[in-house]
């Protein structure tokens, strides 16, 4: 496994973020593990109106799912303090927002766009929604186990360790064939970063979009409508990131494929919860006039 390396600039929300690159055999299907900490922060008073208060991280969806496993104090994402140890992080619709306080300490996988079924087991679309799935609620997994031997394991490479062992024996005891048209699905989407329409996807496929749509609501968890529309926000907010205030917000819309504004606005906030202007001024407000690394 690589290094670990901070994603968030210090001290912007308290947030300690690392990833690790898992072994070539789940490199496949897992994007990386990941360890989130929380430093300290100075107490706050409150935020002006449209402002994300500070300790606020946003956790984008990329239509990806994941594991969660937490060893620090209770957790609150959205404004609600949950009960429990161990997560399944199924594909989110909408951006979340995390608590980051001094007793935050996760560790996740986070698996790859439709890579996650042969761990979990369960269609996807069945874990998709703004909220976490308690470990409990598919004990074939055993996670609430694996969180005990994670616990007894305070050293972050035996703990990323146990991790590999236990994908790695899912892996082998319910593997199945990767679907390509799924795959080449996928990857058409991600290629056209979303823009392109999904007819013009299924004119390409050897089957319907009836089918295609079964395979995203068994694989991904959502439908290829809204994981394109995931990848378009996706690339929205990069481009508000990179440019900053020097390229106007219609220019923005044109790039990520939209030609009409109203519905830039519409896709955009019901993603992240902020309008285009909205999510530029909170990048500038955290991290300066550009900053290409901000989330």
């Amino acid at each position: 496994m690589s290094d670990a390396f901070q994603l968030h600039p210090p001290g912007a929300t308290g947030l300690v973020l690392r990833r690790f690159t898992p072994s070539a055999a789940l490199r496949p299907y897992v994007q990386c593990y990941w360890q989130a900490q929380g430093q300290s922060q100075g107490q706050g008073g409150s935020e002006p109106a449209g402002r994300e208060p500070e300790g606020k991280e946003l956790l984008h969806p990329d239509g990806a799912a994941g594991l969660l496993f937490n060893f620090g104090g209770a957790l609150e994402r959205d404004g609600e303090r949950l009960r429990g140890t161990c997560w399944i992080d199924g594909p989110k619709r909408r951006t979340a927002r995390l608590t980051v306080g001094s007793q935050l300490d996760l560790l996740g996988v986070r698996f790859l766009p439709g890579m996650a079924f042969p761990f979990l087991g369960e269609p996807l679309a069945a874990l998709a929604s703004s909220e976490l799935t308690p470990g409990e609620a598919l004990y074939r997994l055993e996670l609430e186990a694996l969180h005990e031997r994670l616990l007894e394991t305070p050293e972050l490479a035996g703990r990323l360790a146990l991790l590999e062992s236990y994908l790695l024996e899912r892996l082998r005891r319910h593997a199945t064939p990767q679907v390509s048209p799924l795959m080449a699905s996928l990857d058409w989407l991600e290629r056209h970063q979303g823009q392109a329409n999904i007819a013009t996807l299924v004119a390409e496929l050897p089957f319907g979009q009836r089918r295609l749509e079964r395979l995203f609501q068994r694989h991904v968890g959502l439908s290829p409508k809204r994981y394109a529309r995931l990848l378009r926000v996706a690339r929205s907010r990069e481009l508000i990131k990179q440019g900053g205030a020097t390229i106007s917000l219609t220019d923005t819309a044109f790039a990520a494929g939209y030609f009409d504004q109203a519905h830039f606005i519409h896709d955009f906030k019901a993603v992240t919860g902020f309008t285009p202007g909205g999510y530029r001024d909170h990048v500038r407000r955290r991290y300066g006039p550009v900053q290409s690394s901000a989330v």
